[in-house]
């Protein structure tokens, strides 16, 4: 299966990929990092440099997949990062909407550096 990942090597995109690569699926990560491009290959996957607020590079990236694995970031930005997760969330949607992908995965990593209270 051709799967495209997005969170680069984060600590959820990094194991997964690894374990769909020693599965045998075709995997692309993206990342906005061109110096993350070495690391990402030598896992066996290929590299999508880019971002996710750029909708025909997704398009592109997305186009003849069979699936998706979609992190929304944890830093949109410090300014108006309400609007610009919407935003990714908005850009997902339609990528997908325009290349027909149908096996979706979306998960969040907002507020997951954040430490947890004792009440």
């Amino acid at each position: 299966m051709k799967i495209v990942i997005t969170g680069s090597l984060g600590n959820v995109a990094r194991p997964l990929a690894q374990q769909l690569i020693a599965e045998g699926h075709d995997i692309t990560v993206i990342s906005s990092n061109e110096s993350k491009k070495h690391e990402i290959e030598t896992l066996g996957a290929k590299a999508a440099i880019g971002s996710i607020t750029d909708l025909d590079f997704l398009i592109k990236t997305f186009e003849g997949k069979n699936a998706v694995f979609l992190m929304t970031p944890p830093n949109m930005g410090f300014e108006n990062i309400i609007e610009n997760t919407v935003q990714a969330g908005k850009n997902y949607a339609e990528v997908i909407k325009q290349t027909g992908i149908k096996r979706i995965v979306m998960l969040s990593s907002i507020g997951a550096e954040s430490p947890i209270e004792n009440e």
